[in-house]
Parts: structure tokens; C-alpha cells; sequence
């Protein structure tokens, strides 16, 4: 079983994901950031020319990073909860950058090849369930100036806001698998942890009898 954790930068997915990990006793697997990610640091930090330079190969190294997660989950076995999915890669980030110009038609045209043929690939089989993490832009910025890390602070909010506008869009056509919506507002786990013990509750009332009886405490 897989459970696909989306949603906005700042939304709290990786948070979620490892809480609900946790509190499930699943397997998780995050999202390729920071220190193993040699693009996304050139991207954030460099302006529209560097956000040209490097957009194609900051989403193939996306693309090849998921479908290898997902590989290897695949031949782990067992169940597991994703932080970000190749959907949010494809349909969001990479189209995205394609319409504001920082992909050319023929970059656009490679990266959809290999995105069709990946989603044909056996690891490629959609979720049990996608959790949507989604709230108002301004809550959105709130956090990322909170929480975000330097190179997503410094990120101009009209970027932030075609993001967000490209996420509600593409959610309200997501038919690939049910999804489960959470609005971000009704909860906070990195002021109150304790959270989890109903967003847990939630999200067991939609994929019961898959997931474990037994819950594992929160820590």
C-alpha cells in the first residue's frame, strides 16, 4: 500500500509524513532536498537566467529520484508513505516552469517523454490514497518565511503565488486515486504534536482494513 503525501512548499509534508510514519508504523520515503539535490540551491539563488539555465535538469533529477524511490520501494515490499508525488513533479513544477518560459518547447517535449514512459513502469502504480495539504497563499508565505529554508525565503512571493494557483487548479482535475483534503489551519504538529492523534484518526477512517491495528505512540 502507498499513501501520497501533497501539497505546497510550506504546506508541512515532510513533518506529516514522518508523523504519520511513525504513528502507523509504515516506511517513508522524502523527498530529494538540500545536500542531495545539486540543483535546486542554483535555482532559488541565481534569478531568472540561472532559473533558465538549470530548470530542466533540476526536474529530471525530480524525475529520476521519485522513480528511483519508487523502485526501491517496490522491491522492499510492505507499506509506505511518499512525501511529494511524481504527479506534483510532472503536472505542477515541471508544466509550470514550461508555461512561464523557463523551459523551451523541445526541453518540455524531452521531459514529457520520459514522464509517459516512467508512468508505465510497474513502480508507477497510483496511491491508495493522496492526502492534499492545502491552505489560503498568505498562511502559505507565513510559513515559508517561518520555516522555509534561506533559498525559499528569498524567492519572490509572485513565484509563490503561480505555485499555488498550479496546485488548486491541478487538484480540483486529481482523479488518479481518492484523495483525502486537509485543510493546514486546523492543525499545527510543530507546535502540538498531539495533533496526529486526529489527523491519524482521519486518515485511518479512509483506508481501513490496510493499515496496521495496532498504532505506534507518537514520539
Amino acid at each position: 500500500m502507498l499513501i501520497g503525501i501533497a501539497g505546497m512548499v510550506g504546506s508541512g509534508k515532510s513533518t506529516l509524513t514522518r508523523a504519520l510514519a511513525a504513528r502507523f508504523g509504515l516506511q517513508h520515503a522524502l523527498e530529494s532536498v538540500d545536500d542531495d539535490n545539486p540543483w535546486l540551491e542554483q535555482f532559488y539563488a541565481g534569478g531568472e537566467l540561472a532559473m533558465r539555465a538549470v530548470a530542466l535538469p533540476l526536474q529530471l533529477h525530480f524525475l529520476a529520484t521519485r522513480f528511483a524511490s519508487m523502485r526501491r520501494m517496490r522491491g522492499a515490499g510492505g507499506s509506505w508513505i511518499l512525501d511529494r508525488t511524481w504527479y506534483e513533479d510532472a503536472e505542477i513544477f515541471a508544466r509550470g516552469h514550461f508555461e512561464e518560459g523557463l523551459m523551451s518547447s523541445l526541453e518540455w517535449e524531452l521531459y514529457c517523454q520520459l514522464y509517459v514512459e516512467l508512468l508505465h513502469s510497474p513502480a508507477a502504480r497510483p496511491p491508495r490514497l493522496l492526502v492534499y495539504l492545502h491552505a489560503p497563499l498568505d498562511t502559505i508565505l507565513a510559513r515559508i518565511r517561518t520555516r522555509g529554508r534561506d533559498k525559499e525565503k528569498d524567492t519572490p512571493a509572485e513565484y509563490w503565488a503561480s505555485l499555488h494557483a498550479r496546485y488548486e487548479r491541478w487538484i480540483a482535475d486529481f482523479r488518479a486515486c481518492p484523495v483525502l483534503q486537509l485543510d493546514v489551519r486546523d492543525y499545527d504538529l510543530v507546535t502540538d504534536p498531539r495533533a496526529i492523534d486526529t489527523l491519524s484518526s482521519t486518515v485511518r477512517a479512509r483506508l481501513d482494513p490496510e493499515l496496521p491495528q495496532t498504532e505506534l505512540a507518537f514520539v
